[in-house]
């Protein structure tokens, strides 16, 4: 028998949270992935924007979401959505000080 869940369960945005900051994080991170065209225009450019994009999108905001799920045990109220777009911010941040540091 499958879960029922409800259109809120379902939505991306959290509660509370305005949906424009939750698109200019998103636009910023895919923004920022193109700075890997700086190694070139060719296949190794678009390895490293497609690194960057999972590096921002996926893989720092699932981390940090995965290690927020005792949070979620413990209390029902707190919810991951925002965990995963705090993770968001942190690769952002991340990326920007790599761009600086590694020219």
């Amino acid at each position: 028998m499958l879960p029922k869940f409800s259109k809120e369960d379902l939505n991306i945005y959290p509660k509370n949270m305005p949906k424009a900051l939750i698109h200019t994080l998103i636009i910023a991170c895919l923004l920022l992935g193109l700075s890997g065209l700086r190694a070139g225009r060719n296949i190794q450019g678009v390895l490293a924007v497609l690194d960057n994009w999972a590096f921002m999108l996926l893989w720092i905001p699932t981390a940090v979401a995965c290690c927020a799920v005792p949070f979620k045990i413990r209390d029902n109220s707190f919810e991951l959505k925002l965990a995963y777009y705090l993770g968001m911010f942190v690769a952002f941040i991340f990326i920007i000080n790599k761009l600086r540091y590694l020219r």
